[in-house]
């Protein structure tokens, strides 16, 4: 394998190279630093390398403007664009000028970058590919063939149960947005699709700065595709990332999902799937839910099947785990396991089994809080009470509560909450 990586960053680029050798050893990597060196031209025997990893600043050069001349010669190899963290318009506009895979530089991995090479160069190097690379493919390639109106599906971003998310653009623009596919095995299941169908019209009823927003949805290719806006700061497990949140930044992320709840809950929705990965962040902060493929509106909820668990085990409610009927305090008791898990960085139940752990919502007391956070024991012990009857009602309710003993206390003692409450 040839590879060349075209970086200004010299000790970014030793360490790629590491990654290539290590992955490959007979492989041949140039380093090309485009701070001495102007773009090749013609001469420049492009076609000799399998691979081309291109940064996006280039020192003394726009990668962009590299990547539009190297697709203009018919000897290009694929291109893995690097572009930084949360510049996801640079990635729309690498994509569309032709590069075949992007990575965010600050968050790139051996394990990430090596995908991503062995994705571009899979032909004649590695017969037999990992399961993941195979699924990852047939993602990818599923990805090409769907016609969205107006919309070009760009790159598989990730995957979950029911669906496959893409990077997208309007064809007008360079604005990123994200289109989920319904999975075919979901779209076999009439109950599942009705459940898609169903995340659909709701969200698209309510008018919240907390939910994503939703820019249309139809079929294509006998698949179901949701088009809605790119998150560029990420889901709370990301901003997580297995720690704790400072107190007080814990107690505004969870403010904004209150607000996030009254909301949905004034249209009657129900969530029903609180959690890390349902709750994304926009480039000013601003928070919003997703992914209510399980919502129910609160009038059909008694029509849930007798005994149908709908959720993930970690955040569910004991009236969820017993298959019971829902109302709005479902939504609160998810809630406020994830203050929990905000506050003190751990699960608030584990267990060796999802059954095991969703056992424990119904069975165990919450674990208390260490010593330097107690002043939250009492909020998280009525968020979390397991007869829903001595549980916060709905999000007002617990939004008064937080004014009352936390805001209000703090601004008597002259302590400025002003930028909390933003």
């Amino acid at each position: 394998m040839r590879v060349l990586i075209i970086d200004d960053d010299e000790d970014l680029r030793t360490l790629l190279e590491h990654f290539v050798k290590e992955q490959w050893p007979e492989s041949f990597v140039e380093q090309f630093d485009p701070q001495e060196r102007d773009m090749p031209d013609a001469s420049f025997k492009l076609g000799s390398y399998d691979v081309v990893v291109l940064d996006y600043m280039l020192g003394r050069g726009d990668g962009l403007q590299w990547l539009q001349e190297f697709k203009k010669r018919g000897d290009c190899p694929p291109v893995l664009f690097l572009t930084g963290a949360g510049n996801e318009i640079i990635a729309v506009r690498a994509m569309k000028a032709g590069a075949d895979d992007y990575q965010r530089k600050q968050e790139l991995t051996r394990e990430r970058f090596i995908t991503a090479i062995r994705s571009l160069v899979r032909d004649g190097y590695e017969k037999t590919l990992p399961p993941e690379m195979a699924a990852r493919l047939a993602g990818e390639s599923l990805g090409a063939r769907i016609n969205i109106p107006g919309i070009k599906v760009l790159r598989l971003i990730g995957e979950g149960g029911m669906s496959r998310v893409y990077l997208a653009s309007r064809d007008g623009d360079d604005e990123p947005l994200v289109v989920k596919l319904l999975r075919q095995e979901i779209i076999d299941d009439k109950k599942q699709l009705a459940r898609f169908m169903e995340e659909y019209s709701m969200v698209e009823r309510i008018q919240s700065r907390h939910v994503a927003r939703i820019y249309g949805h139809g079929i294509s290719e006998e698949h179901a595709y949701l088009v809605m806006e790119f998150f560029e700061g990420g889901d709370l497990n990301k901003r997580l990332d297995g720690k704790a949140l400072r107190a007080d930044d814990a107690l505004r992320l969870f403010r904004e999902l209150m607000f996030a709840l009254g909301d949905i809950h004034e249209k009657g929705i129900l969530h029903r799937d609180l959690k890390p990965q349902n709750i994304m962040f926009r480039a000013d902060g601003s928070l919003a839910l997703v992914d209510f493929g399980i919502a129910k509106h609160v009038d059909s909820v008694e029509r849930t099947s007798h005994g149908e668990i709908l959720g993930t085990p970690r955040y569910m409610s004991p009236e969820q785990v017993q298959g019971r009927a829902l109302d709005l305090r479902t939504d609160i008791y998810s809630a406020g396991v994830l203050l929990y898990q905000m506050l003190t960085g751990e699960h608030m139940f584990v267990g060796e089994t999802a059954i095991e752990v969703a056992m424990h919502h119904i069975n165990s007391a919450p674990p208390a809080l260490p010593d330097h956070l107690s002043q939250y024991q009492r909020l998280i012990d009525k968020l979390v009470e397991k007869d829903r009857d001595a549980r916060f009602r709905n999000a007002d309710e617990v939004l008064g509560f937080l004014a009352r003993k936390y805001y209000q206390a703090a601004s008597a003692v002259g302590i400025d909450t002003t930028a909390r409450l933003q």
